[in-house]
């Protein structure tokens, strides 16, 4: 199995977020998890990508434990909480920025990705001037630039009107064609049912269908 989550248990300041969670999800597949605000859906992406320590439990990813074998996440695009960009800098230059401190990818596959995911005419604009829509364009870029074997994205659809969302969703499926992994939360399961080989439902950290 490609990623093993193991009875998942954390707790912070007295709340349980996750509760004995265990699921086994497969490589090439597209996942989703929903539910209502505060069900634990970002807390279990966070604990996936190593982005906390867990109270019980353990998260393998491709034979390697999460926070044991390796501190984070490896080979993966990631979108979680709010979007952080420099807004002095345009949606390009914040891009180029990220891409230098790996070295892995030209300067015309950025621009590439950019074209992909719709904001190649605001490649050159201040991120300050961006909306909500196209700030998780670009987050959405971030994510999938280097070509990661997994995406791992918490609300890729928030801020984007039904254009952009079919938009986006088309992306993905590209994506999964190509048999990347790909894990996604939405409180709408609208939103993402179309990609998904098999959804979750999530209630109090608990995943319950």
């Amino acid at each position: 199995m490609y990623i093993e989550i193991n009875e998942v248990s954390k707790t912070i300041k007295n709340q349980t977020v996750l509760d004995n969670i265990s699921v086994q999800l497969e490589k090439g597949n597209c996942y989703g998890f929903v539910g209502a605000n505060g069900c634990g859906k970002t807390m279990l992406f966070r604990a996936l990508c190593g982005f906390m320590r867990l109270d019980n439990g353990e998260i393998t990813v491709d034979g390697k434990k999460i926070g044991k074998d390796d501190d984070f996440i490896s080979n993966a695009g990631i979108i979680i909480g709010e979007p952080r960009f420099l807004d002095n800098l345009s949606g390009y230059e914040n891009l180029l920025a990220l891409a230098q401190i790996r070295k892995a990818i030209s300067e015309q596959h950025i621009v590439h990705t950019l074209e992909v995911v719709g904001l190649l005419n605001a490649k050159d604009k201040k991120v300050r001037k961006y909306s909500l829509g196209m700030k998780q364009r670009l987050r959405i870029a971030q994510a999938m630039m280097e070509d990661p074997e997994i995406l791992v994205l918490d609300e890729p659809f928030n801020g984007l009107d039904k254009t952009g969302t079919h938009e986006i969703q088309q992306l993905l499926l590209q994506y999964k064609q190509a048999e990347k992994t790909i894990l996604l939360t939405s409180h709408d399961e609208r939103n993402i049912e179309l990609l998904c080989d098999k959804v979750f439902e999530m209630d109090n950290g608990r995943i319950t269908a």
